[in-house]
């Protein structure tokens, strides 16, 4: 597995452990899809699932509904298919559906349809921790749809842990964000109106301090009015006992006559 592949599926892991409590041993459901195109492209499942999954422990599952889906294909890659199916991956019976599915739970003698039991089990936030395998779109897009569902798909023999859904990542903040404001759930009704009062008086000293700087402000821009008029710039009145001021004589300047020759 190259480099990008592994540290991208590591990520897809770490958030489905840490939001959707989904941890090692792994459970993977492979639909009949899943199941003909590993028998098509010649996949060694068991050691790209090992690759992909960090080394990881897991099982591989695969629905009562899919092998009889298999089962009424023609074609010998289908039944090999089904023989894989039977001998390597754990069968969930018709009765282990929950109710929803087309199997219906206790109504094991109704004829179950393979997206609805996938559906049935992975829908509800998953809380069991499935893993979905296949090819199937339809049955792809409706999986996205859902919460906390990790999907695998094939694309030319390599084996794709697909990143969290848009609806895992949206239902991811918003429990991020309510357990910011509850304090992770764990905060009492008498705490949170505690803390609320504590931010309002918060707030109002803060409102209190910037109206004081406003007015400490006001207060120093104020001009200063002036006591008396600056002697400096005041020009000194003249006494009449000096009497007249006496002209100067002005300075006459004599032109040299030039001498005629």
């Amino acid at each position: 597995m190259r480099h990008g592949r592994a540290k991208a599926a590591r990520k897809t892991l770490k958030f489905y452990s840490i939001n959707g409590n989904i941890k090692p041993p792994y459970k993977i459901i492979l639909d009949g899809n899943f199941l003909a195109a590993t028998i098509q492209q010649k996949v060694p499942l068991f050691d790209r699932m090992h690759k992909l999954l960090q080394s990881e422990e897991h099982r591989i599952y695969t629905t009562r509904s899919a092998l009889e889906e298999l089962n009424a294909l023609p074609g010998d890659e289908f039944q090999e298919a089904r023989r894989f199916g039977l001998d390597e991956c754990e069968i969930i019976e018709r009765r282990d559906i929950p109710s929803g599915g087309g199997g219906g739970g206790a109504n094991n003698d109704i004829d179950s349809n393979p997206k609805q039991d996938i559906k049935a089990l992975t829908r509800n936030n998953n809380v069991e921790g499935w893993f979905v395998a296949t090819q199937d779109q339809d049955l792809s897009d409706a999986i996205r749809g859902y919460v906390n569902v990790p999907q695998m798909r094939l694309t030319r023999a390599v084996l794709i842990l697909e990143a969290p859904s848009s609806a895992s990542r949206k239902y991811s903040q918003l429990e991020e964000k309510g357990k910011q404001m509850t304090g992770g759930g764990t905060m009492t009704h008498d705490e949170r109106e505690l803390i609320e009062k504590m931010k309002d008086a918060d707030k109002k000293k803060i409102q209190q301090e910037e109206e004081q700087v406003v007015a400490d402000l006001g207060q120093q821009r104020r001009k200063r009015k002036a006591k008396g008029p600056n002697p400096l710039s005041c020009k000194k009145k003249k006494n009449a006992a000096d009497g007249p001021a006496v002209e100067s004589k002005k300075r006459v300047r004599r032109r040299n006559k030039k001498e005629s020759t």
